[in-house]
């Protein structure tokens, strides 16, 4: 087995390079673990489209079943269709073998548990202990069967958004194969439409653009959330200000999180939220457990456009009174590096409201801004909002030099 690098156990699933960072061994005993952790009842075990992906999908299936578990091997799949495999076919947990946004040349593992009703994201911390338990003792093996789920996915989304079969959908689609899948399922994909959608390899973040154009996931979270009256909300504490304002300004109970799916899904799950989204274009929805499905989502903000009679750009344009910075991301050498720069920030800025649930945040009268280590890579990530555009400029280039 290769030599295991601490980074390798993220904040909420387990990603490296491969082959180097780990090996087949490696999810061969993961997998065993899991289920061993699991109590060995039934596992769903998937995987994205990436070139390794069967084969350590194989070594999972084999430690797993080792370790007396019934797996059901649904193949290759997105991410949230992993996720609603679990909750349908009632089993205990899964592993889901990907990478996620990161490049084709890594790879990793997503564990999911079924906690009562809702789905419970593994961080990597439990998962490291988790894999150095000790090695399953029994002698009952378990088995493996095969499971197609894209029909039964597709036709839970259409009924969900209350879809009516057939109808094209004007939708320049780009993403997995698995995604484009069930969006055809709910009628034909029109390539050359004004408004586009793009997935993310394992199928778990949906962005959206008008005419090339992408517009940011937090106005996409507010229309959604306004325009089908979804209350109580959680988002990440990166959201515009105008999210916050005009929540608040007609009483929609909402939670602030800090980034990521295991904060989100927490939150989403004590709160009994209906929805939840992420500035990295994650949406979650209380109709798939808590849990992402941007096939429902894509299709409930087109129902929106198709009603509304206007564009997408239209539709957000009461949003657009702020300036925003896209996510900057700053290289770092190691997580001291990334506390150094933030505590510098923050004695920097020690005069404004400032705020660590996660990172770091400052905030100002006419601009704010948040900069935490991301939980996937050797960044840390900014972003800063502000009342008027040279500010906004000013901003984001005072934080940069005194982080650089």
């Amino acid at each position: 087995m290769a030599t295991l690098k601490p980074e390798l156990f993220r904040a909420y699933d387990v990603r490296g390079a491969y082959p180097g960072a780990f090996d087949s061994t490696f999810a061969q005993r993961l997998a065993g673990r899991v289920a061993q952790w699991l109590k060995a009842g039934t596992i769903v075990i998937g995987r994205d489209s990436r070139a390794s992906s069967d084969e350590l999908a194989y070594a999972c299936i084999d430690g797993a079943v080792y370790a007396g578990a019934n797996v059901i091997d649904v193949g290759v799949i997105s991410t949230p269709q992993f996720y609603w495999a679990i909750r349908s076919l009632g089993a205990v947990g899964g592993i889901m073998v990907t990478a996620s946004h990161n490049a084709l040349t890594d790879n990793g593992f997503k564990v999911i548990a079924t906690r009562g009703e809702n789905l419970e994201v593994v961080g990597g911390a439990v998962l490291r202990q988790v894999f150095d338990s000790p090695a399953y003792e029994g002698t009952s093996k378990g088995s493996v069967t095969y499971q197609s789920i894209s029909d039964g996915y597709g036709a839970a989304v259409s009924y969900a958004a209350g879809w009516k079969g057939g109808t094209e959908l004007a939708l320049a689609v780009d993403g997995p194969d698995a995604v484009r899948s069930v969006l055809a399922r709910c009628g034909p994909i029109a390539p050359d439409a004004r408004v586009g959608v793009r997935f993310d390899t394992d199928g778990d973040r949906v962005a959206f653009f008008d005419e090339g154009v992408q517009i940011p996931a937090d106005f996409i979270f507010l229309l959604l959330a306004e325009q089908l009256k979804l209350s109580p909300l959680v988002f990440d504490l990166r959201f515009s200000r105008v999210v916050r304002t005009r929540l608040t300004g007609r009483s929609v109970p909402f939670t602030i999180s800090k980034v990521g799916r295991l904060a989100i899904t927490e939150a989403m799950h004590k709160t009994h939220a209906a929805f939840g989204g992420e500035l990295s274009g994650h949406y979650y929805w209380r109709e798939f457990g808590g849990m992402e499905s941007p096939e429902f989502t894509t299709l409930r903000a087109y129902q929106l456009l198709q009603k509304s009679g206007r564009t997408l750009s239209e539709l957000v344009a009461p949003y657009r009174t702020l300036y925003k910075s896209e996510e900057i991301s700053i290289p770092v050498r190691d997580q001291k590096h990334a506390n150094a720069i933030i505590e510098k920030l923050a004695q920097h800025y020690r005069e404004a409201t400032q705020d660590r649930t996660d990172g770091l945040t400052v905030e100002f009268e006419e601009w704010w801004f948040n900069i935490r280590p991301s939980n996937t890579e050797a960044l840390v990530r900014l972003v800063v909002e502000a009342d008027k555009k040279d500010l906004l400029d000013h901003v984001v280039g005072e934080v940069q030099g005194l982080a650089g």
